[in-house]
């Protein structure tokens, strides 16, 4: 089957979710898989996994190609325009159809790519996740303080909804929690954190060696880390943040890249657009910006003296 080169007819949607495709073990002994090599070379099962790429990206919820036509398919899948029969055997394999209103579609897309079909329901359940717990904090900051709870909802949460494709309804977290000091790092509860708030970036490898010691490094590094409510702020602090995030490249931070000395400093000290920020024309779309700010000369001696004992914690981690 001749190959042809995609080129940007087919506009891509703002906002990409979880990319990740997953297939079965044996997904190469599939009837329609063989037939589709059987017809058109390895190929023909490669342009399924470009269809299915392409609607992770665009359609990741629905499967529905909206507006995509029968030489948007061609280009889509890098199969060229007069080959014959390629639609059409999509179609007779179900891994394409077409609507009464003439829309195609992806059929059995949610059993297909489950992982990406629930991208959206798991952004949801992070958002819920963090509004809860900082809900929960506010009000015990104003029981202990004798003051009525807040019933009025979150104090730092504001909107329905600050998904991956959704870019201005989150807005910042309350100040840092502080901590306490503590000789022991629940590198599996930041983790399980991590994932709990921020569903849609990559799977950690919690068994890695070097994740454990950049976890630990950053929780002894300063007595406000050593907290899991500290790591929560943290992790809901990278959902402002769309580069981080995913939606405007299809880079995405992960735990490991997050927990790396300069990584993090880069976080906490405003060197990402947020989602505020990217909504002004004169700033840059999605760009590493740095944030001028004017030091003191004790705040400068002060984070060179910090600076020194986390590079000295990790190297002797």
């Amino acid at each position: 089957m001749a190959v042809a080169r995609a080129g940007g007819n087919v506009a891509k949607k703002l906002g990409n979710y979880v990319q990740d495709l997953r297939l079965p073990k044996g997904f190469h002994r599939e009837l329609r898989f063989m037939r589709m090599v059987r017809r058109f070379g390895g190929d023909g099962a490669y342009a399924v996994f470009l269809l299915w790429s392409w609607a992770a990206e665009n359609c990741p919820t629905t499967g529905r190609l909206e507006r995509m036509g029968v030489e948007d398919l061609h280009e889509v899948c890098c199969v060229r325009k007069d080959e014959a029969g390629f639609i059409e055997l999509l179609i007779e394999e179900e891994f394409l159809a077409r609507g009464e209103d003439g829309i195609f579609y992806l059929p059995n897309w949610r059993e297909e790519q489950p992982h990406v079909a629930k991208a959206e329901e798991r952004s949801e359940a992070g958002r819920v996740a963090v509004q809860k717990r900082w809900d929960a904090r506010a009000v015990g900051k104003e029981a202990s303080k004798g003051l009525a709870p807040n019933t009025k909802g979150n104090r730092c949460v504001a909107g329905k909804n600050y998904s991956n494709t959704n870019s201005k309804t989150l807005k910042s977290p309350p100040p840092p929690p502080t901590g306490g000091r503590s000789e022991h790092v629940p590198v599996s509860e930041i983790v399980a954190r991590y994932r709990e708030v921020l569903p849609e970036l990559p799977e950690p490898r919690e068994d890695a060696e070097k994740l454990g010691k950049d976890i630990a490094a950053r929780w002894k590094s300063k007595p406000e880390r050593q907290s899991l409510e500290w790591w929560g702020w943290f992790f809901a602090l990278v959902r402002e943040h769309p580069y981080l995030m995913g939606e405007v490249e299809q880079w995405r931070a992960g735990l490991a890249w997050l927990v790396c000395r300069a990584n993090m400093d880069k976080v906490l000290g405003g060197h990402y657009l947020t989602r505020d920020q990217m909504g002004d024309p004169k700033r840059a779309q999605g760009e590493v910006v740095r944030e001028t700010k004017s030091w003191s000369l004790e705040e400068y001696e002060q984070m060179r003296a910090e600076r020194a004992r986390e590079q000295a914690q990790d190297t002797s981690g």
